[in-house]
């Protein structure tokens, strides 16, 4: 049976850590997040009646499901592979001061994610969570461009290639590391990934950068200012439009929600 590392996956985090760490430590198999902490995935009925949305950020990782969902939650996760796209840094900053992630096109690129699976009730939540409508769009991907892998716990079951999976989408654009190009997360496993990859420290400095904001201020101090001046925030998210890539062509379309009270989200 699967035995997880509870303080990998499930570390105490400052608030600091929230953004140096992001997008966080996910296990590369099928698990549920139950009860506070992590289980094996050992019967795919669980899955029956649930929503199928690609994580392709900091949703991957059980320690922000815990901070989404609390303890009680039930959330089973399944591995899956995104084709044709690459998951870089978004054009924006989070409430919690990092460059946040989302999906771009990127032909031969393989990513190595999961697929979160949820309730009615979980989905309008995540829906909070990610400032539908503000920061994120939500999508349904193309068929094909998700490929679920084996859950070995589950007895071998796969889950059916019919399955619609959604997932959502960054309002803003990706941010341009120059001439065109994106830039990958690096710590998100890709296969023929042509985009360099930044961490999330570099990834913060080009924003002071192409902001204004490359001042003498330590990243742990301009980070801390960040998530209290929401204003701040603001301002360079508007900056960042002036670096910002957008997908032609991308492989999913956008579903149509209507939602309120995201303002804890922004």
């Amino acid at each position: 049976m699967t035995r997880f590392d509870h303080d990998r996956y499930l570390p105490i985090q400052s608030e600091l850590d929230r953004a140096f760490d992001y997008p966080y430590e996910a296990p590369s198999g099928a698990f549920v997040f139950t009860n506070g902490g992590l289980a094996p995935l050992e019967d795919a009925s669980i899955l029956s009646g649930r929503t199928a949305v690609l994580s392709v950020g900091s949703n991957r990782a059980p320690v922000q499901l815990r901070r989404k969902f609390g303890d009680a939650a039930v959330i089973p996760m399944t591995p899956a592979i995104l084709h044709d796209c690459d998951i870089v840094h978004a054009a924006m900053l989070g409430y919690y001061g990092a460059v946040p992630a989302t999906a771009f096109a990127s032909k031969g690129c393989d990513v190595s994610l999961n697929v979160a699976w949820l309730d009615d009730q979980q989905l309008v939540h995540m829906h909070r969570t990610e400032a539908l409508g503000v920061a994120y769009d939500y999508v349904e991907l193309n068929a094909g461009s998700v490929s679920h892998l084996p859950v070995s716990e589950a007895g071998g079951d796969i889950v059916p290639a019919t399955q619609i999976i959604y997932g959502y989408n960054a309002r803003s654009g990706v941010l341009d590391l120059g001439a065109g190009k994106p830039a990958g997360l690096a710590t998100i496993p890709a296969t023929n990934r042509t985009n360099k990859s930044l961490s999330q420290h570099e990834a913060a400095t080009l924003v002071r950068q192409l902001t204004g904001h490359d001042d003498d201020r330590p990243m742990d101090v301009f980070i801390a200012d960040m998530q209290g001046d929401r204003a701040a925030r603001d301002a360079i998210i508007a900056t960042l439009a002036n670096h910002a890539l957008f997908d032609d062509n991308p492989p999913w379309r956008i579903v149509p929600v209507s939602l309120d009270d995201v303002e804890a989200f922004l």
